[in-house]
């Protein structure tokens, strides 16, 4: 699961912004904080249900039933291994070069929204 989090940048993005907020967001709360097109934004919360890295809360408002989704606890420990391992990352940039160290830090931690 934490390897697949890694070849999707957006979905980091967006449990990020999860953490960030620390509160219930709905669909297009979460497309307009990551600027990501709704297929993008479906396609990381449909896997991340699965994985169990968000909770779903349903809700009615006028007749609409509507999601928010938070941060589960197994979310938030996804996103501590992958702060663990920026740390460990730039401590190790003589050995790996500063280009490795750059492209995560460009990754990761530039769309971190609470750095």
């Amino acid at each position: 699961m934490i390897l697949k989090l890694f070849g999707h940048e957006n979905y980091i993005r967006i449990l990020q912004t999860l953490r960030k907020k620390n509160e219930g967001l709905r669909f297009s709360q979460i497309q307009k904080m990551t600027n990501l097109n709704p297929t993008q934004v479906d396609r990381a919360l449909k896997f991340f249900r699965k994985e169990f890295l968000i909770i779903a809360h349903t809700f009615k408002e006028n007749s609409k039933i509507l999601f928010e989704y938070e941060l589960s606890k197994r979310g938030e420990a996804s996103l501590e291994i992958i702060d663990k391992l920026g740390n460990l990352i730039q401590k190790k940039e003589v050995i790996l070069g500063k280009s490795e160290v750059k492209e995560f830090q460009n990754i990761y931690l530039n769309n971190n929204p609470w750095r």
